[in-house]
Formats: C-alpha cells, structure tokens, sequence
C-alpha cells in the first residue's frame, strides 16, 4: 500500500504530468469560449433583426388644435424606421360621400419616404360631428354614424429587404358619448348663433323698410300729427 502511494504521489509530482493536464485544461476552455461565443453570435443577429422589422398602425385621434376635428394616424410602433410608406381607404365609395369628410379617399396615397422608429404621421380627416349625420340630414340631430372602414398600409423595412402590409378598422361609433368629437366645438357654436342673428335681422328687413317710407310733416300750427308717404323704393 505504501509502495502505491509512492509511485502516485512520484507520477503526480512529475512536470511531465502537469503539462498534459494544462493542455487538457487548455482545450477545454478553448472549446468553452467557442461554445460561448455561438450563442453570442447567434443573439446578436436575433437581434439585429428583430431591430429592423418596423411596425404600422392607423387608428383615429382628437386634432391637437381642440377644433373637434378627427384624424387619421399612422405610427410606427415597431423596431427600426419604415420606408416607402403608401395607404388606401377600403369602403364604399358611397359611404364616404354622404358625408363632410376633409381628406379625399378615393385614392391611394404614397409613397412616403420615412417614419422614424416611435414617430407618426397625422391627417385631418373630418370635424367629428359630422361624421355622425350625412350631409342631406345635418341639422335634424339624425344620429347615423359613417359605416366602419378599412385602411389598408403598406411599407418595407429600412434595408429593404422585407415588405410588409396590414388592414386596420376605423369605426367612430366608439367616440359617439365622448365629449369633444360629435359636439361642435365652441367657434362653429358661435358662427350659428351668427348665422341665426343674420336670419332674424333678414325678416325684420321688409318691416323696417316700411316705417322709413313714411315721413313726419307735423308743424306747430298743424292740429294734428301729419305723416306723408315717402320714397317707396326699397332700402
């Protein structure tokens, strides 16, 4: 037993023995970063690409000028910017004329250049209570709101190597009990209340034109008020 334990601790203690243990070791490590190195590879390309693949989305927003006017927003929700950027409004050409509607959709439209990564654009599209009577029944407080519609966007990454393209619902009728979209905002309120004013100073026009074709011809000798008939032409 003792004679065992020599022979081991002689092989052990030899140089020769520790440097093929160093090189073993050495390998080992080697094939480890190797390994390790793959997989950072890999992920960075995951990445990467995950990091060019922009995202679109059109939905409805309040204008920013507090008018009660609606646009129509399309924003990169995605990683990356998107380039060539073309959308088109999918309905029936009948539903988007009976109503008050700003930006024409018959079309489509693009393309545009760029939207950055976090970015948008905007478009007026209507002044919101208008889209909730057609043109041949506002004023009647008809609530008939515009039918829902599609609006298709196209665009293609950054690199362009991918192309993408996606269809999006616009419906108002959830904006129908929030104030601000189908109430007219306080400047139209005024231009009616104008318009009213105007409508009755028109029918007091005929009454006023009659008391100014007559004339006072009263005298201090005379006995009794005297009126004469004046110019009849109207004024």
């Amino acid at each position: 037993m003792t004679d065992c334990l020599a022979l081991f601790f002689q092989k052990v203690s030899s140089m020769d023995t520790w440097k093929d243990l160093a090189t073993v070791l050495s390998g080992f490590s080697t094939f480890a970063i190797g390994i390790l190195t793959f997989f950072l590879w890999r992920e960075n390309r995951l990445l990467r690409k995950v990091g060019s693949e922009p995202r679109l989305i059109a939905y409805y927003e309040p204008h920013p000028d507090g008018t009660g006017g609606l646009n129509i927003a399309i924003a990169n929700v995605g990683n990356g910017s998107a380039k060539d950027v073309y959308f088109q409004f999918e309905g029936d050409p009948d539903n988007f004329a009976r109503y008050h509607i700003i930006l024409d959709c018959t079309y489509r439209r693009g393309p545009i250049a760029t939207i950055p990564q976090d970015d948008k654009i905007s478009m007026f599209f209507a002044v919101g209570f208008q889209l909730f009577s057609p043109k041949d029944e506002m004023g009647n407080g008809a609530n008939q709101p515009i039918e829902p519609f599609h609006i298709r966007v196209e665009w293609q990454s950054i690199e362009g190597r991918k192309k993408y393209a996606d269809r999006f619902l616009l419906d108002v009728k959830p904006y129908a009990n929030l104030p601000g979209f189908i109430n007219k905002p306080p400047l139209l309120k005024l231009v009616d209340s104008v318009n009213i004013v105007g409508q009755q100073i028109g029918a007091l026009k005929p009454l006023v034109g009659e008391l100014t074709h007559i004339i006072e011809t009263t005298t201090l000798e005379s006995e009794w008020v005297r009126k004469a008939k004046g110019n009849t032409e109207d004024v």
